[in-house]
């Protein structure tokens, strides 16, 4: 079976069956998910770093509302450790118009360098809202799911799928307890941010530089591309959780509660 599996309007419902068919058979998935959208548009007054957790939501907030999803990658891994077998599907997504909807100029210009064809995404890509009922079909979010969500600095990939899930109808919650509540009904599964794990292990900067450092290679695809860099994350999560995580416990070979569970980076 191929493992890098690019989605469009053309090959959406064919993928979607074999999508759901993997999540169900594998029952408990991991799911590396990855998003590129046009920015973030609203910059903070001060420092990010001096910013309290109602002002860091805020800043989120006003973001999200305005932004439209160009390109989701979600990779699912098989929850045994014994067979490493990782599947990603890049999904173009339609939601975006370069011609009238807000985006951040620098982020453009980086997304076209990195090979995304933003007039193909709007002529050939699927609503977002096709890709968030699936993952509800699928049993991958929602009150009844077994799976574990994975992101790599994940506020924003969450958050935009938040919105999806909501059928975009309504913008964030208007505080962070309030989003924090609709999340957990969302994604009643366990939810890790990978660039909290990573600090815990003392590995810094960016997704590409951890890699490096734990020694995980980019399986396919170019970075900034979302099916990419969540296969990627994939690799990382891996190698971390293979690393650091195993062998701590009263035998060796026992594999350690992962700490962060449910909090995300900034937050």
């Amino acid at each position: 079976m191929v493992s890098f599996r690019p989605v469009d309007l053309r090959n959406f419902s064919d993928e979607a069956s074999l999508f759901f068919t993997i999540a169900r058979q594998w029952r408990n998935p991991l799911v590396f998910l990855d998003t590129e959208f046009p920015g973030t548009i609203y910059a903070p007054t001060k420092p990010y770093s001096t910013l309290s957790l109602a002002e860091r939501y805020a800043l989120l907030k006003i973001n999200v509302d305005d932004l439209r999803l160009i390109q989701v990658g979600i990779t699912l891994s098989h929850p045994s450790t014994e067979k490493k077998i990782a599947i990603t599907w890049q999904f173009e997504i339609h939601d975006f118009d370069l011609r009238c909807h807000p985006f951040a100029p620098d982020s453009i210009h980086l997304l076209r360098s990195s090979g995304i064809v933003l007039e193909r995404t709007r002529r050939l890509g699927i609503p977002s809202t096709w890709l968030a009922g699936l993952l509800v079909d699928a049993g991958l979010v929602g009150c009844r799911s077994r799976a574990t969500c994975v992101a790599f600095q994940g506020c924003y990939d969450f958050a935009i799928l938040f919105k999806s899930l909501l059928q975009m109808t309504v913008k964030l919650p208007a505080t962070l307890d309030m989003f924090t509540t609709w999340a957990r009904r969302l994604f009643d599964s366990k939810l890790y941010d990978l660039k909290c794990l990573a600090k815990r292990c003392r590995l810094h900067d960016g997704l590409e530089k951890v890699a490096m450092e734990v020694k995980a290679e980019r399986a396919v695809g170019a970075k900034h591309q979302a099916g990419s860099d969540s296969r990627l994350a994939c690799e990382v999560f891996l190698k971390i959780k293979e690393t650091y995580f195993f062998g701590n416990g009263d035998d060796v070979g026992d594999e350690v509660k992962l700490p962060y569970e449910g909090v995300l980076s900034g937050f």
